[in-house]
């Protein structure tokens, strides 16, 4: 009878405790090292690291900043071994959807920092741009 009643609060105090150490020990990560970056800004210091295209192949093809390297949305993450850790990634889609944003915050867990986001995408890229002729 009375081991039946420590059970009812020792099993809640004890699972408590547990779930309260499991979330302080989960690693935190800086979301500060993602950056979103004007054009002009972006422009400037885009060739000191990594240019990154997640846009579709397709899309990629058709126009992009010249020196881009194209990474389809998820394959960015089954191609990490061609990314550099040591360099910056600057990343940039069409319109700067979520899309963007949930990779430079994987990229960030993955380790790579910092990682750069061009503000509003390609749709709003006032340089010149590669576009393919066919």
């Amino acid at each position: 009878m009375f081991l039946a009643s420590v059970w009812e609060w020792v099993l809640p105090i004890g699972l408590g405790l547990v779930v309260g150490i499991m979330i302080t020990m989960r690693k935190k990560y800086d979301f500060s090292q993602i950056v979103f970056l004007e054009p002009e800004e972006f422009r400037l210091n885009m060739r000191k690291g990594q240019l990154i295209d997640v846009r579709r192949e397709d899309n990629f093809n058709h126009r992009r900043i010249n020196g881009s390297r194209s990474f389809p949305n998820r394959t960015v993450f089954s191609s990490l071994s061609r990314l550099r850790r040591d360099q910056a990634i600057f990343l940039y889609d069409e319109n700067c959807k979520n899309s963007v944003k949930r990779i430079a915050k994987k990229l960030i867990k993955k380790g790579f920092k910092p990682v750069y986001v061009l503000k509003n995408g390609l749709e709003k890229w006032p340089f010149p741009i590669k576009e393919d002729t066919k």
